[in-house]
Parts: structure tokens; sequence; C-alpha cells
């Protein structure tokens, strides 16, 4: 009979050992041991488990209920699990992860479990894990949004070498103040990204500001005007001013990232249109090309990170992730981003994001 089985040598055990230990009879349904890191582990009373089995279950995530559940008969058919995880969902919304092993004894009349409790283990992992996914995230931003000031440069110098008369001074001077607005914009983006490294949590940094979304744009038309003379930029809004608090550098990434797709893939004379409109809690802006549009099979993909990048009309490279760069910061800001293509007749993409 199971209250005959000696189970001296699993109570020395637990007396000894920093998991949680139980014996269980299945017959009488009741725990026969229980150390005390067991108690601590679920939070409950050795007189209140006596009197109620299925207390141990009142903290079991919902989900991982179903999961053991489910492996109780290969428990009873192998007569062992081990290393199984589930979660506690504690008062306070603490979880906890805890890693089981259990066996059948006496006949599959008694169970001995053994408990840990590996939240600090899988906390540990999880941070590695996001740590690693953001320092692969910050390389390629780095390396993408770097790429595109820098070739602008390079083009600009490009026009200047070819040749400017004595009369240009003008052009020259824009030319050259496109330059320097640029390499700033290389530093603050490096500044970001070095701002990012260190702060001390898991999630990318956001630094808001209080700027002008309209200007914002403005500028960076303007700009791309001075390089791109075979493209039409509009600039369509119902306010002369749109002030936002929000993160600078990052919004200049977005649409800076969005845009220059937009021109690889318009036409010569083509037109890009650009619409800012504001609702209560937000903005959305709509960059609207009638460029050759995005093909159908990369549609699911567009968004998606180190997808092969498509050689603009002009034979640009790419390395496919502006528009993954471009999704991931906006969902960090705590947006939207989405697109609506025809192909051979044009794309349009919505930025959407909050004021605050």
């Amino acid at each position: 009979m199971s209250t005959t089985f000696d189970y001296s040598f699993i109570k020395r055990m637990g007396d000894l050992t920093g998991d949680g230990v139980v014996v269980y009879d299945m017959n009488e349904k009741k725990f026969l041991y229980a150390n005390e890191n067991f108690l601590n582990i679920f939070d409950v009373q050795h007189e209140t488990l006596t009197a109620d089995t299925n207390i141990v279950l009142r903290y079991v995530f919902s989900e991982d209920l179903d999961y053991l559940k489910s492996r109780s008969q290969e428990l009873f058919s192998t007569g062992s699990l081990n290393t199984t995880e589930f979660r506690l969902v504690m008062p306070g919304d603490v979880t906890k992860h805890l890693s089981c092993d259990i066996m059948v004894l006496e006949d599959k009349n008694m169970l001995t479990a053994f408990v840990k409790d590996v939240s600090k283990t899988k906390k540990h992992e999880d941070f590695l894990i996001k740590y690693t996914a953001q320092k692969d995230i910050m390389l390629d931003m780095l390396t993408h949004n770097l790429s595109g000031p820098l070739q602008l440069s390079k083009d600009v110098i490009t026009s200047l070498q070819k040749g400017y008369g004595e009369n240009n001074f003008a052009d020259v001077s824009k030319l050259i103040s496109i330059m320097q607005e640029n390499t700033q914009q290389c530093i603050d983006i490096v500044n970001d990204f070095l701002r990012e490294e260190h702060f001390e949590s898991s999630q990318t940094y956001v630094r808001k500001t209080r700027f002008d979304v309209v200007d914002k744009i403005k500028v960076m038309i303007n700009k791309l005007k001075e390089i791109n003379k075979d493209k039409n930029f509009v600039l369509k809004c119902e306010h002369k001013k749109l002030n936002i608090n929000s993160d600078a550098v990052k919004f200049f990434q977005i649409i800076h990232n969005v845009l220059s797709n937009s021109i690889k893939f318009t036409k010569p004379n083509g037109t890009i249109e650009i619409e800012i409109k504001e609702t209560e809690d937000s903005y959305i802006i709509s960059l609207n090309d009638n460029g050759i549009g995005i093909p159908l099979s990369m549609v699911e993909s567009i968004f998606k990170d180190r997808i092969m990048g498509r050689t603009g009309l002009k034979g640009e490279r790419s390395k496919g992730m502006g528009l993954s760069i471009a999704h991931r910061l906006t969902k960090i800001m705590g947006g939207e981003i989405w697109f609506e293509s025809i192909e051979n007749k044009g794309t349009v993409f919505y930025v959407k994001l909050p004021k605050e």
C-alpha cells in the first residue's frame, strides 16, 4: 500500500536541497510531504496544502496548466518527466519560471516531484536574447542610416566636381550647406546609437524633444530636391506648423528611409507627394509616388529584416534594410506603418505616430 512506502530518503533530500520537493499519494489524493522550499515557491502554508491539494494550481499560467495536463499521459507511460517548465503568475503580476522533474513511485501509486525556481536564469536568458537582438538592430540601423547621408554627400561632391562657373556661387554655397547638414545628421545618428548603447533598459531608447513636423519635412524635401532634380516633390498640409513631442532623430530616419525608397523606384519626371494629416492624438504622413510599385512577390516581406533588396532604377544598390528599419523604429515610437501598392502604378506609404 502507498502508506507503507518509506519515503524518508526523499525527505532527507528535501531537507538538504535548495529545490522544492514533494511526495504525493495518488490513491488518497494528498501530499504526504512538502519541504519548506516547495511551500515558499507556491506561496502556500502547510496546513492549507494538506486541506486542499489543488491550491498549488491557483497561480499556474492558464496555458501552462493545459500543457501540464497534456503531459500527464506521458508521465504514466514512461514513469518520469524531466525538466518540465511552466510559469506561475503571482500576486502583483510577478512571474515565476519553474522547472520540474517528476517520478512515479511504488507501483504507480505515488509521485515525487523536484521543483526548481529558474526565474533568474530565465530572466538572464531573455536578457541575452534581447541584448543580442538589440545589437543586431543597432548595427543594421547604423550601417543603413549612415550610408544614406554619406551617399548624399558623395552625390553633392560629384555635382561640385562637374564644375560650376564663377557665377554659380549661390549653387555651390547651397550644396556645401547640404553637406554640412548631412554631416551633422550623421553625428546625430551616431550619438543617438551611443546613447542607446549605454541605456540600461533592453528597449531601444526614445529621446523625446519638441519639434515642428512640417518644418522637418520641408527641410528634408529641400535637400532631396537639390540632388534629385529629375523628381517632383509636393508637400500637402493644412497646417503651417504641427509641433509634436517625439524623437526627432528617429523621425528623420523613418521618413528619410521611406522617401529614399520612393526616389529609387520613381522614374524621371515622376512625382512624390507627401501629405501630413492630424488626428486628436496622432499624425499621419502619407508618402505617395507614381513609380513602378512593389512586386506582388515582395508585398508580404517588405518590412522583414535582411530581405534581398531591389536595385533602384538608376542602379542604386540596396541591402533591403531601409523599410524594415523604418518599420522597427515606428513600432519603437508607438506608431504604425503600412502601405498600398499597385505594380507599375505606384506606392503610398502611411506612417502614423503619436503626438506625445
